[in-house]
This record gives structure tokens, C-alpha cells and sequence, in this order.
């Protein structure tokens, strides 16, 4: 049997030492599991060890503030109260004195407490930096029990405490965030022309996906995902829930910002044609370009030629005219010509009357006719020639953001964890994700 104690020597400011005993093993050298600390030792080694150094520089803190900066009397003690500071080697419980002020100048209040500038949170920053990084990765509740499996944290820790800590720190964060403007492109041609080159293109692509509602328990609500990839430098990925955040085009330019931004930079935006996503790229740089994603055209054409087979089976000949006509509508779109593409789907709109009487699923084709219509109207803007810019190797369309809206939403929000959201705590969720994923949540 060997008999081991740790103990602690502590040296004030003064030179002088206390020397506290903190824990006496006794450990056996007979089997393999008797060689080192077992988890129980050591998380009650880290615990003791945490305590005493805590309360010690909480002391020393108190202790530097008890004589008066003006005249250098020392103030009275009235007493103390308890205060608690939460840290990843146990909760640590301080005896918080408060003291008189000194009478050689008039105050406020009468007595104060020194601790309050050193706890300015009741949570180690580290504590809360591990919880928020976990919690990006994995579900609350298991990130409670993980910490309290490998670390001395207070067997209180429960999910709620995770999620409720994650939520300060990314409203934190939300809090320094600028405030929201219309316009973010700055200064004026001349000034643009002054600026350095740029290293290359920014591509930004705006995708969207869906998470269960809490409040509505039948329903989904929106999230938006992006990711901007420069040409030389790692990307940077971007979500905020809709209908909650007030600042996303903020958020889009802060990033950006972060990334090198100039003003005579040229961005390229990719997007599904959503409304809010379209208002969302605007004014954000002058040299910026917006296009239509191939990948959500394409599914769309999808769609009405699933709906063309269909209707080839009851009417032959009508059916083989309109996948003529899609055919035609894809190579029109593919190209960039928007003007023959129009009169392509008004072909198909009227021939898809010819079988209002006999096709059992018309409403569902004309509605889905009509819809691509005014997509086609509503984006036809922001079509470009797609097979151009294939052959050139540009991109087009939003392919590498599916593999941020899987990384971001579904792995976390939807697949395999069947939970329901608040928007509020879905939107902090994904503000702490999304940093964690890019490797910029620092300590």
C-alpha cells in the first residue's frame, strides 16, 4: 500500500505561505487498475484544488480594495453574504464581504462589495466556452451528462443550464452585432477605383430548410443558411431563423467584412429566387452579381416533367407535346435566354387545358405551371447564361451550400434529433453552430 498526499502551498503578495492539504491517496500496486487515479479521484483532486485557489485570489481581490485609494484608511466590514461562481472544476462558494465606504468623501451608497468588479459573471468563461461548444454539436441534454461524467461540474448541470448558458453567450454576441442598414455599399466610384486589388471573387450561396416548431407543434418555420467561400481562404458559413432576427443583412456584410470585403470586390450571390433571400443580398456591395441556382430551376423542371409522363398516359400526344415544349424550356433557361423561355411556359399553359377533363391530377399541373411561370417572371433578372459559365468552370448553382444546410440544420435540428424549437432558441442555436463549425468560438 503507498500513501500519497497532495497538498497545496499558496504564497501571498506579502512573501508569506499557507500550506493546505487537499487530498491523501492510499493506493495498492497489485493489479492494472490500481496504477494511476481512478475518475472519482481525480475529479475530487481538481474540485478540492479549485476551491482553494478560487476562494484565495477572491480574497486576495477583497483583501487590495479594503483600504481607501483617497486617504489610505482602512474601510469597516459589514459582514458578508454567499455567492456562488460556477466553473468546470465544481461550483466554488465565496463569502463576499462588504465593506463601509470611507467617510473622507461623500458616496452614493454606504457600503459596497468588492467582488462585484471581479465577478462581473457568476460563470468561468471557460465553463461557458466548453457548454457553448458542445451544445453546438450535440443535444443538451447528453452535453450535461458528458460534462458531468469527465469533470468535478456541479451535479446540478442539467440540460437547461447548457441551453441557458449557450443563450448568454450568443446574445452576447448578438448584442455587439452593428445595427441593421438598407444599404451597405459605401463611397463612390472614385473611391472604389482607389482601392487596392482585390484578391479574387467572393461566392456567396443562400439556401433555405425547416425545423419543427415548439409553438405550433403541426408546423415548421423557416431558417436560412448561407456559405461564402472565397477564392483563397477557408469559408465561412452564416443561418438565422426568419421572422426572428432583425439584423440578417448585417449579419451577411459583417461576415463578409471578416472575410476581406472591398467595396471594389465583386461578389457573386446564389440563391433559390425566394423574396426574403433576394432582399437579403441587396446593397451589399456595389460590384456584386445575382444569380438564380441551377440546382432549384432544375428540380423545378423536374416536377413538371414528372407531372408531362402523367399525362402522356391518358393523353399521348398532348404529353409528348409538352415534353417537347420542357425540353425546349430547359435548353432556353440553360442558355440564358429568358425571352424564349417565356413564351415556352405560356405554350405549355394553355396546352394543359386541352386536358382539364380527362388528366385526374390538372389542378396539380396547372398550379405548378402557373407557379414557374412567375417564378420565371419574378428571377428572370437574375438567369445568366448557365452553360457559359459551366464551360468556364464558374459556378452555378448553390450545390456547396447543401453541405452547409446538412452540417448546420439537419445534423443538429432535424434528422435524427426530433426535437421542436423556439424560433428565439433555434436562432441563438445556430449562431453558436455555425461559429463552432468555422472555428471561430474562442475561450
Amino acid at each position: 500500500m503507498l500513501t500519497f498526499q497532495v497538498t497545496l502551498t499558496a504564497t501571498g503578495p506579502n512573501g508569506q505561505t499557507d500550506t493546505v492539504e487537499l487530498a491523501v491517496l492510499r493506493k495498492d500496486a497489485e493489479r492494472l487498475g490500481d496504477l494511476g487515479l481512478t475518475l472519482a479521484e481525480s475529479k475530487g483532486l481538481l474540485a478540492a484544488l479549485q476551491r482553494e485557489v478560487v476562494q484565495r485570489q477572491a480574497g486576495a481581490h477583497a483583501e487590495a480594495r479594503r483600504c481607501c485609494p483617497d486617504c489610505g484608511r482602512r474601510r469597516r466590514k459589514k459582514g458578508s453574504y454567499p455567492a456562488v461562481f460556477r466553473t468546470l472544476f465544481g461550483n466554488v462558494r465565496l463569502a463576499s464581504p462588504r465593506l463601509y465606504h470611507c467617510p473622507c468623501a461623500p458616496r452614493v451608497a454606504k457600503t459596497f462589495s468588492p467582488l462585484r468588479s471581479l465577478l462581473t459573471e457568476h460563470a468561468a468563461p471557460e465553463l461557458l466556452y466548453l457548454e457553448t461548444k458542445w451544445a453546438s454539436l450535440a443535444p443538451y441534454a447528453k452535453v450535461a451528462d458528458l460534462l458531468k461524467d469527465v469533470l468535478p461540474v456541479a451535479e446540478t448541470t442539467n440540460a437547461a443550464t447548457v441551453r441557458n448558458h449557450l443563450h448568454r453567450v450568443a446574445l452576447r454576441d448578438e448584442a455587439a452585432l452593428g445595427e441593421e442598414q438598407v444599404m451597405f455599399a459605401r463611397g463612390c466610384p472614385a473611391d472604389w477605383a482607389a482601392l487596392p486589388r482585390p484578391d479574387g471573387p467572393l461566392t456567396v450561396g443562400i439556401d433555405g430548410a425547416y425545423v419543427r416548431d415548439w409553438g405550433q407543434k403541426k408546423t415548421h418555420f423557416g431558417v436560412v443558411v448561407g456559405k461564402s467561400v472565397p477564392r483563397d481562404g477557408p469559408p465561412r458559413r452564416f443561418a438565422f431563423a426568419q421572422g426572428h432576427d432583425e439584423k440578417p443583412k448585417r449579419r451577411l456584410f459583417e461576415l463578409l467584412r471578416e472575410q476581406g470585403l472591398q467595396m471594389n470586390q465583386r461578389v457573386d450571390f446564389f440563391s433559390d429566387g425566394g423574396d426574403d433571400v433576394r432582399q437579403l443580398q441587396l446593397y451589399l456591395a456595389p460590384f456584386s452579381r445575382h444569380y438564380l441556382d441551377w440546382f432549384h430551376v432544375a428540380m423545378r423542371l423536374t416536377v413538371l416533367g414528372q407531372y408531362a409522363k402523367g399525362l402522356a398516359r391518358v393523353e399521348p400526344q398532348l404529353g409528348v407535346d409538352v415534353q417537347r415544349l420542357l425540353a425546349s424550356l430547359k435548353w432556353y433557361l440553360w442558355h440564358g435566354n429568358v425571352y424564349e423561355a417565356l413564351l415556352a411556359i405560356r405554350d405549355i399553359e394553355m396546352d394543359v387545358y386541352e386536358a382539364e377533363e380527362t388528366y385526374p391530377k390538372f389542378k396539380a399541373l396547372e398550379r405548378a405551371v402557373r407557379e414557374f411561370h412567375t417564378y420565371l417572371e419574378n428571377n428572370g433578372g437574375h438567369i445568366p447564361n448557365y452553360g457559359e459559365r459551366y464551360r468556364n468552370g464558374e459556378p452555378i448553382s448553390t450545390g456547396f451550400v447543401e453541405s452547409a444546410v446538412n452540417q448546420v440544420v439537419s445534423k443538429r435540428f432535424a434528422k435524427r434529433q426530433q426535437m421542436q424549437w423556439t424560433r428565439p432558441g433555434a436562432h441563438l442555436l445556430l449562431q453558436m453552430r455555425t461559429r463552432v463549425l468555422d472555428g471561430e468560438l474562442a475561450p
